[in-house]
């Protein structure tokens, strides 16, 4: 299977893990990527406490380079999330010097403007994915020198847009605005999902949720069996950020500049529910964070919690949409393997229906 995608990243399929803060690991990160698709070191992966130190946050970084270069000698990516001045640029900039030092050889780039860190990963030979949520962002990331682009829709579990522009609909009005290769986010989980995307004219696609429910993932067995049980109601989205983000800058509101505001999927739970009892019906991501929280790392340590320890009693996970889909925890190998088989299947249903 070849698109622009597999031939620029040196990778066998179109499968891209999607970086997940605490879950993406350098293990999961390497089982992908040597089952032939292009993992991703997501933001504090593979530790399960918090730090406030930008120093020891850049080398638990390096830490996990090194440990996936020991696993596998295939490509893989890691992931910097631009930072904003004044909250927490300084870590998202010393992510990046280790990057560059450590010559990963891709990064993806999320919730921040693509000139930011562009110049810098292009210069040091690396290649460079931006994650953008509408056409406006795709096109300002090409701009920029970007080598291919995610567009995530609101489908996904992670940071997608705060416009909520579904996956079906994004995918195919970036892939018409933009040159580069397009990888479409949001939703996926099997070959259907990418056999959709590239039917849509995206060149690969990006999975979180997925492979959350893998042998290889580092989550709770809690987790994995929310995953497991969930049917195609069990999410909610929650936006974050303000359509004025200027003005939630200004007030010190996590850095929500236009780029970095958005929307997450909440996978329902009895504590989700319950908040929901108590709101009247609505949920908002103030309501997910506790009463007065305001530390930086307030998120990290519930995420931490929920993730890692399996606390879901009075946290939330993430979770996309396609939750419904996922009915067992295969290795990566399994899983991508049994993707790339199907697709056949689906090419040959696709065929019959065309010659009808």
């Amino acid at each position: 299977m070849k698109t622009r995608i597999t031939e620029m990243l040196g990778i066998t399929y179109p499968i891209l893990l999607a970086p997940m803060a605490w879950i993406t690991d350098a293990e999961l990160a390497a089982a992908v990527s040597e089952a032939g698709g292009l993992g991703t070191i997501g933001p504090n992966a593979g530790f399960k406490t918090v730090t406030t130190d930008v120093n020891e946050t850049g080398e638990r970084l390096r830490e996990q380079i090194r440990k996936c270069r020991a696993l596998t000698n295939r490509p893989f990516a890691v992931n910097f999330v631009v930072g904003v001045t004044g909250w927490d640029r300084d870590f998202s900039d010393k992510c990046l010097e280790v990057g560059l030092e450590e010559r990963i050889p891709v990064a993806i780039v999320s919730q921040g403007r693509p000139a930011v860190y562009t110049p810098h990963l292009k210069k040091a030979g690396i290649k460079v994915i931006h994650v953008c949520s509408t056409v406006r962002h795709t096109l300002k990331a090409e701009e920029a020198g970007v080598d291919a682009v995610v567009v995530s829709g609101t489908e996904g579990g992670g940071h997608s847009g705060f416009d909520q522009i579904t996956t079906f609909c994004l995918v195919p009005q970036a892939v018409d605005a933009v040159t580069i290769p397009v990888i479409a986010g949001g939703g996926v989980t099997d070959a259907r999902g990418l056999m959709g995307a590239l039917s849509l004219g995206a060149e690969g696609v990006y999975m979180g949720t997925r492979f959350i429910a893998t042998k290889e993932g580092p989550a709770h067995p809690k987790v994995k069996e929310a995953i497991l049980s969930a049917t195609d109601t069990s999410t909610i989205s929650v936006r974050h950020g303000s359509p004025f983000p200027a003005r939630e800058a200004a007030r010190g509101n996590r850095g929500f500049v236009e780029e970095r505001r958005g929307s997450v999927r909440i996978l329902l739970n009895d504590h989700i529910r319950q908040t929901l009892a108590e709101t009247g019906g609505t949920l908002t991501y103030e309501a997910l964070r506790s009463p007065g929280d305001s530390e930086c790392n307030v998120q990290s340590n519930r995420t931490v919690d929920a993730f890692i320890f399996g606390n879901l009693e009075s946290n939330s996970i993430t979770a996309g949409q396609g939750a419904g889909l996922i009915k067992d925890i295969p290795t990566c190998r399994e899983l991508i393997e049994r993707i790339a088989g199907e697709t056949d299947w689906v090419m040959k249903r696709l065929n019959a229906i065309c010659q009808t």
